[in-house]
């Protein structure tokens, strides 16, 4: 059975992979999913739109690594929460590719004993040396 932190690692490793139907598994489709991005529209609440959302982010984008700074992820009972740092280079919806630090936190909830999102926040940072 994965564990919480296993759960996180294999959101980011879907990511990357461009696996649609492992990211819509992670989730949990509740009515108090919450999944909040970076664009200025990007806000999921409920999990209605949770398939829909990610089928279209992997088809939007090509040549995807994450490179982690920081992760940590706290279990309390059935309910986990994670931050992490990274630098994401990809290339989004045929543009360029872009280099940036991702900020994320997130809500993990024990389902059935596994772990399903029910919360993930995204925000940009700065790149510094």
């Amino acid at each position: 059975m994965k564990t919480a932190h296993d759960t996180v690692t294999a959101y980011f490793d879907a990511l990357v992979a461009r696996d649609a139907e492992n990211l819509i598994e992670l989730m949990h489709p509740v009515s108090h999913y919450v999944k909040i991005g970076t664009d200025a529209g990007e806000i999921l609440t409920g999990g209605s739109e949770i398939a829909a959302y990610y089928e279209n982010h992997v088809a939007s984008t090509e040549d995807f690594s994450i490179t982690f700074l920081n992760l940590d992820v706290q279990v309390r009972n059935e309910a986990a929460w994670f931050y992490t740092r990274q630098i994401w280079r990809l290339r989004w919806q045929g543009n360029p590719i872009e280099e940036f630090v991702m900020r994320m936190t997130g809500v993990l909830e024990r389902v059935d004993g596994a772990w399903k999102f029910v919360q993930i926040h995204a925000s940009t940072g700065v790149l510094t040396t």
